[in-house]
């Protein structure tokens, strides 16, 4: 009898060691695929912008305004821009004119610049104001031919794309004083607004000029 109690007191003791052990074994790995989901939501949520002082103002050679501006007034249009990049330019020209500034007129040069960096960024896999090749912007209107004496560019990319609303861009833009400075800088006129995405990613380029 004697043996039997020890025999069932080991057993007990088993079981409830195997339970315990079970149990540790059980939220050990929950809090592992708790941390692991944690860690690649850092990784794939992200939201950024993109300046710099070398991209915020540039003087090119001296040409005349009256052809600039009549270059800007012929290519003005603002049907041209989709519904999202629409709203990015009316939250800018909001904060413009909160600010006693001028709206900026959209531009259809502008415009087919600023899809094309955001498509370049897209497809060759980087976000920056130079491409692969090392230009930028400046380099890039010239060779369409758009005339400037100051001009700037401001970048967004936001993954996945759906984070990256026009309110949130602006918000982190504001909060940068070189992408603040462009769009609040006195000199420019005109605006320039692209944005591309492929479901995963969407990036936003503006395009600003005098």
């Amino acid at each position: 009898m004697f043996r039997t109690i020890i025999l069932n007191y080991f057993r007990s003791y088993r079981n409830c060691l195997i339970s315990f052990i079970t149990a540790v074994l059980s939220l050990t790995i929950l809090f592992s695929i708790s941390t692991s989901l944690n860690v690649n939501q850092d990784n794939i949520c992200s939201l950024r912008v993109l300046g710099s002082a070398v991209s915020a103002v540039e003087q090119s050679q001296q040409q005349s305004e009256n052809i600039q501006n009549k270059q800007g007034a012929e290519q003005s249009s603002e049907s041209y821009l989709t519904e999202y990049e629409a709203s990015v330019w009316y939250l800018i020209n909001t904060l413009r004119v909160g600010n006693s500034l001028a709206a900026l007129q959209a531009n259809i040069s502008l415009t087919d610049i600023s899809r094309t960096r955001s498509s370049d960024m897209l497809s060759a896999n980087y976000f920056s104001h130079y491409t692969p090749d090392g230009r930028n912007v400046f380099n890039i209107m010239r060779e369409w031919g758009v005339q400037f004496s100051a001009a700037g560019e401001n970048l967004a990319q936001a993954i996945p794309a759906d984070i990256g609303t026009p309110e949130a861009f602006l918000d982190a833009w504001m909060k940068s004083p070189t992408h603040a400075a462009n769009i609040l800088q006195a000199k420019f006129g005109t605006i320039g607004i692209g944005m591309i995405e492929n479901g995963d990613r969407r990036v936003v380029t503006t395009v600003f000029k005098n």
